[in-house]
C-alpha cells in the first residue's frame, strides 16, 4: 500500500504542475522525501521508476536524464511544450529557488537595447555544466557567483553593464533603458556596488556609479 501511495503522490504532483513546467526528478524526489519522511536516495529511486512508467505510457515525455515534460493529446496528435521553454526552467529555477537568469543578446533584445534577434538563448546558471537535450537553442554560461533568490537580479544587471561596450546596441538611449530597468527591479545602489566589488573586476564600478547617478538625477527631477 505504501508503494501505491508514493506513486499516486508523484502522479498528482506531476498533474498539478503547469503545462510548461520542467518535470525534474530531483525536485519531485525531494518533495516525496519530505512528505513521507523518506531517505532522499529511496525517494529518488521511487520517483525515477514512476516517471519512467508514466513516460512509457505516453503521459509525459523524457527530454533527457532526470527531465520530463507534459504531453497533450490533440486531434493533430501528441503535443509538448517548447523544448527551449522547458529547459530554461530547469536552468533558472530549482525547488522554487533561483539558480540562473537570462543573459547576453537575448536579454538585450528583450529589453529593447537591440533589434538583433539571436539564434540562441543565453542562460547564466549554476547548472552551467548540464548536458542539454538535442534540438534546443540554449547556451549556458557560468555565473560570477552562486545564483540565489537574493542576488540574481544584481548579477544579471552587472553582467549587462559589463557586456554593453562590446554588444550590438542600436537603441537611441540605452542608458535610459537600463535606468528604467534598474528602477523596475528595485535594485539597491549599495548592494549593486558591493556585489560588483565582491564578484567582478574593478573596471565595472565606474559604469555602475555613473548609472546610479542617472537614476538619482531622474528621481530628483520629478
Amino acid at each position: 500500500m505504501e508503494q501505491i501511495g508514493y506513486g499516486e503522490h508523484i502522479s498528482d504532483t506531476v498533474r498539478n504542475m503547469p503545462y510548461e513546467s520542467a518535470i525534474q526528478t530531483e525536485d519531485i524526489a525531494e518533495q516525496l522525501a519530505v512528505k513521507y519522511a523518506l531517505p532522499y536516495d529511496k525517494a529518488k529511486t521511487l520517483t525515477n521508476v514512476k516517471l519512467k512508467r508514466m513516460a512509457d505510457k505516453g503521459e509525459i515525455e523524457r527530454l533527457q536524464k532526470g527531465v520530463y515534460c507534459h504531453v497533450k493529446q490533440t486531434v493533430f496528435g501528441k503535443v509538448t511544450p517548447s523544448i527551449d521553454e522547458v529547459v530554461i526552467k530547469t536552468l533558472t529555477v530549482q525547488n522554487g529557488a533561483k539558480i540562473g537568469y537570462e543573459s547576453g543578446a537575448f536579454l538585450f533584445n528583450k529589453l529593447g537595447l537591440t533589434t538583433l534577434i539571436p539564434r540562441d538563448i543565453e542562460i547564466t546558471t549554476d547548472r552551467y555544466g548540464a548536458k542539454l537535450p538535442e534540438g534546443c537553442h540554449i547556451k549556458v554560461r557560468k555565473p560570477s557567483a552562486v545564483v540565489t533568490d537574493e542576488n540574481w537580479k544584481y548579477l544579471q544587471f552587472i553582467d549587462m553593464l559589463s557586456e554593453l561596450p562590446n554588444a550590438h546596441i542600436d537603441a537611441e538611449k540605452p542608458e535610459q533603458l537600463l535606468v528604467q530597468y534598474a528602477q523596475k527591479q528595485q535594485l539597491d545602489g549599495l548592494t549593486l556596488i558591493f556585489t560588483a566589488r565582491r564578484h567582478y573586476t574593478s573596471k565595472i564600478l565606474l559604469p555602475i556609479i555613473d548609472l546610479l547617478m542617472e537614476v538619482k538625477n531622474e528621481v530628483t527631477s520629478r
